[in-house]
């Protein structure tokens, strides 16, 4: 469980801190009963799915001015990221019961209502 990640959290930490303070290293990994030397073992590989955050968040403009910030699924189709701001109370209250004129939504970054 949650121990086997931290102690697999703290192997690949030593792995990196190697190439840095390879004596300190080489110590940690003996300490840790690990076989062969430190030096000798693979470099980490990165899992790029677990890099991708599953939400983002979107700063929302009113006519250029910002007035606050979603946090919404990544990649939420335009009319929903459109409704959520549109909801927001801050772009109620500067759009001052002004009728929209147009909605700019660039994905996963920003929405700007222009009033």
């Amino acid at each position: 469980g949650e121990a086997w990640v931290y102690g697999q959290a703290f192997l690949t930490l030593v792995k990196l801190i190697g190439p840095m303070v390879p004596h300190i290293a080489e110590a940690l990994w003996a300490s840790l009963a690990q076989p062969g030397m430190l030096c000798e073992q693979p470099w980490p590989i990165a899992d790029a799915a677990l890099l991708v955050d599953e939400t983002v968040t979107i700063a929302v403009q009113v006519s250029g001015k910002l007035r606050g910030t979603l946090d919404l699924p990544r990649d939420t189709d335009q009319a929903s990221a459109e409704a959520a701001a549109l909801a927001l109370p801050a772009v109620v209250k500067a759009l001052a019961g002004r009728p929209v004129r147009k909605v700019v939504v660039v994905p996963n970054r920003i929405i700007n209502v222009v009033g």
